[in-house]
């Protein structure tokens, strides 16, 4: 039988990352794998989950993905990634994304993100951009690739003038307890963590449960612990 997976409102995105605080990214060419790697995010507490759309293959495997973790993990809230325009977002949404992730503030995605109430996180590197996001409906800016941008210390500086943004720091964000406090002192609402959670080399090598001691090691460093979310 087959399952769907209903997509997800804003509000609920939006609480589930005010709880959680992080949201976990990666990418792979085979729902069986993502399974995988779901599997381990999930054992971890972490049950909201950026796939990428950064190969042909992408949108086949998230379809996937979002059909069989409708069944196994009815808790997790599935979103897409590296989304650079209305087209993307619209098929990766009827795939069952209940968010949308992208590297660049695209108006027209926000505007589809809006009108169907869909969490919408732009990508941005500038104060005006931020604020244009902020002005569109964006639940948060991504701030991408915040490392190379300035890192904490530019979050920082971005939230004296306004503190009401918020900020989604990627780029840069890793699994360490000082890194993460460093970015979360510096405003960050939420963090976004790819290759330094689940590493391409060891997902290539079936390390799953190297991930998932990674991710628990991530979920308990979080402000207040995090917890499953």
């Amino acid at each position: 039988m087959a399952h769907t997976r209903p997509t997800i409102g804003r509000e609920e995105v939006a609480a589930r990352l005010e709880r959680l605080r992080v949201m976990p990214l990666f990418t792979c060419t085979s729902a069986d794998v993502g399974m995988r790697v779901v599997a381990a995010l999930h054992a971890a507490g972490l049950r909201l989950v950026e796939f990428t759309n950064r190969t042909p293959e992408a949108l086949g495997v998230f379809a996937a993905m979002a059909e069989r973790s409708a069944a196994e993990y009815p808790d997790l809230i599935l979103g897409a990634g590296t989304i650079l325009d209305a087209d993307q977002a619209e098929a990766f949404h009827a795939a069952g994304a209940s968010f949308i992730v992208a590297p660049h503030l695209d108006e027209p995605t926000g505007a589809y993100c809006q009108a169907r109430g869909l969490a919408w996180f732009p990508g941005t590197g500038t104060v005006t951009e931020m604020m244009r996001a902020h002005r569109l409906g964006a639940l948060a800016a991504k701030v991408f690739p915040a490392d190379a941008l300035g890192g904490p210390d530019f979050l920082r500086a971005v939230r004296g003038p306004c503190p009401f943004l918020k900020l989604m720091p990627s780029g840069g964000v890793t699994a360490e307890p000082d890194n993460l406090a460093a970015w979360f002192a510096a405003g960050a609402w939420c963090v976004g963590i790819g290759t330094k959670l689940v590493c391409p080399k060891e997902v290539a090598a079936g390390a799953f449960d190297s991930i998932a001691a990674r991710a628990r090691a991530l979920v308990a460093a979080l402000p207040g612990r995090g917890g499953s979310c």
